[in-house]
């Protein structure tokens, strides 16, 4: 692991994922832009979601 916080990590992780599937999935420059963004967006607030749901079970 490159970090030791797990946030920057799944962030990175995150970046890159993105903006394989926006080159992937996506013809124009501004729809990739768009869906990378979108996905992002969806990918870091779950995470974020998951972990809080996951830490409620540590309590």
């Amino acid at each position: 692991m490159i970090w030791k916080s797990h946030l920057l990590s799944m962030i990175l992780y995150a970046v890159f994922v993105c903006i394989v599937l926006a080159l992937i999935r996506r013809n124009d420059k501004k729809s990739q832009i768009r869906y990378a963004l979108f996905l992002f967006l969806i990918m870091v607030a779950g995470g974020l979601l998951f972990g809080w749901f996951m830490y409620l079970f540590t309590l």
